[in-house]
């Protein structure tokens, strides 16, 4: 159990990639672009609103919105 906590620990301590794009037209082409250096949980800001990226079923990049 120990082994457990100290990886929760591990990933909440490791640092966190942001992007920034002023719409939402530069974020994605961007993302369609860099598909395969996107990491899932990267925080994607589009106009000052949080997205994070995420897969779907069929392996297809989505921002979805962070909700606090």
């Amino acid at each position: 159990m120990k082994c457990v906590q100290e990886q929760e620990e591990a990933e909440r301590n490791r640092p966190r990639h942001t992007l920034e794009f002023p719409d939402v037209d530069r974020a994605l082409s961007w993302l369609g672009e860099h598909k395969a250096e996107v990491a899932v949980g990267t925080v994607v800001i589009v106009a000052g609103v949080a997205f994070i990226v995420a897969t779907g079923g069929s392996g297809a990049l989505l921002l979805v919105p962070l909700a606090l």
